[in-house]
């Protein structure tokens, strides 16, 4: 195994902004390690051409959340760490991202490119508190101008930097997605073992809805016979339109080969008669058929239209 540095946390380090209650109550899990990583880029090219963003940046490697079925599990293996469970247990924070960033605006134009904040782990996972990766980045941004951004997010304790986002909006195209796949909270426990709440998620949104930032629900994954089905969405749904969410957005599962068969093998578990079906539809593939995902969204898509999430889209575009 690859040998990093364990870092401890630091006490007596005052919070920034003003936290919230629910991200007061996120707190790090016993038996999680922190290490450092030192980088030398923080900010890097997406090679997949169809993402709405052109560079990604993840603030930490690994994810305290524990999502049953993140496809970044494997990149642990990177650092010989291949457990599905390291990836979870075993974080590591990124040192200098704020200085690689600073560098890399200085000498590139950027403005036509947008960014996206949190593509493979949580920017706002519980290890924010202490290091706040994620915070120095953003800071790095008041000093530029014009550029297109979007953070992606399970974690109320973006609301601590509510006062910044509110700021750099002034300066750049921000916008925020917060992850939500349903709002049964013992559903939820179930895909994302140690994830905030739907409840807590869903009044970030109004939170940030109601500061005058753009925010999306993003439903995803949408995992076949899980949370797919009306009944589950529908509350969704209706939170959204009560929390004034810009929009809510869906991504059918994907199951990267590297963790097909340990979610697989998690699903045998927890879903026991659900096992054919999802072995029948991601039979030596990482993404559903079109058929397939016509079919499994479909009824998002009726409840987008009722509940006027499509006519929101128009509105916009039209307004710009």
């Amino acid at each position: 195994m690859k040998r990093f540095r364990q870092l401890s946390f630091l006490p007596g380090i005052a919070a920034v902004g003003r936290p919230d209650p629910d991200a007061e109550a996120l707190r790090c899990r016993p038996g999680v390690e922190y290490h450092e990583l030192r980088i030398r880029e923080i900010l890097n090219r997406s090679a997949n051409g169809r993402l709405p963003f052109v560079w990604t940046i993840n603030p930490y490697r690994g994810c305290e959340f524990a999502c049953s079925y993140c496809y970044a599990r494997y990149t642990h293996a990177f650092l010989d760490l291949p457990r599905w469970r390291d990836f979870e247990e075993k974080i590591f924070v990124k040192r200098g991202a704020a200085r690689s960033l600073r560098r890399k605006l200085q000498r590139a134009a950027l403005a036509d490119e947008p960014i996206a904040f949190g593509t493979a782990t949580d920017p706002y996972q519980p290890a924010e508190h202490h290091w706040r990766v994620t915070r120095s980045l953003l800071e790095e941004l008041l000093h530029f101008e014009g550029l297109q951004f979007s953070i992606t997010t399970k974690s109320p304790i973006i609301l601590r930097d509510l006062e910044l986002l509110s700021e750099l909006g002034r300066r750049h195209d921000v916008r925020v997605n917060v992850s939500i796949t349903c709002l049964d909270a013992a559903l939820a426990r179930r895909l994302e073992g140690h994830a905030p709440t739907p409840a807590a998620r869903m009044r970030t949104v109004g939170k940030l809805s109601r500061a005058g930032i753009y925010t999306t629900v993003f439903c995803m994954p949408i995992l076949p016979a899980i949370n797919s089905d009306a009944d589950v969405l529908r509350p969704l749904f209706e939170a959204a339109r009560r929390e004034e969410a810009r929009n809510v957005l869906p991504n059918a599962l994907y199951l990267r080969k590297e963790i097909r068969e340990p979610f697989l093998s998690w699903l045998e578990g927890e879903f026991p008669d659900l096992g054919p079906l999802y072995r029948r539809l991601y039979d030596r593939r990482s993404y559903l058929p079109r058929a397939e995902q016509e079919k499994l969204l479909g009824d998002f898509r009726r409840l987008k239209a009722e509940y006027g999430f499509g006519r929101r889209d128009a509105d916009a575009q039209k307004e710009s």
